[in-house]
């Protein structure tokens, strides 16, 4: 990925995880949330669509500021590789962990 398109994912990441933040902040103190409120707000299908959208996001946009950083200050390319590993290792885990979260059976 070039220098160009990473930056702009990471600006049209940071975007969207902002204007989330806002309008989930929003609604949360605008209303009066119940468990029941919460769940039925929850199983709703934009919700969970936007909820898996900002997730995306929020992985994408560590990703790479992430790999940004490593490539900038750490020239040992074998140390590089290995942390580059274990941080998209961990970034896809907490992905699936999310589906498992949102679409997982109660």
């Amino acid at each position: 990925m070039s220098g160009f398109h990473a930056w702009l994912l990471q600006r049209i990441t940071a975007v969207y995880l902002a204007i989330f933040i806002v309008v989930a902040v929003f609604v949360l103190t605008t209303t009066d949330i119940n468990y029941v409120v919460w769940k039925e707000w929850f199983s709703t299908t934009w919700i969970q669509i936007s909820l898996l959208l900002f997730a995306f996001s929020l992985l994408l946009h560590a990703w790479i500021g992430v790999r940004d950083v490593l490539v900038d200050y750490i020239h040992s390319l074998g140390l590089r590789l290995f942390l580059l590993s274990v941080s998209a290792l961990f970034l896809v885990a907490n992905g699936f962990w999310l589906l498992l979260i949102l679409w997982g059976k109660p």
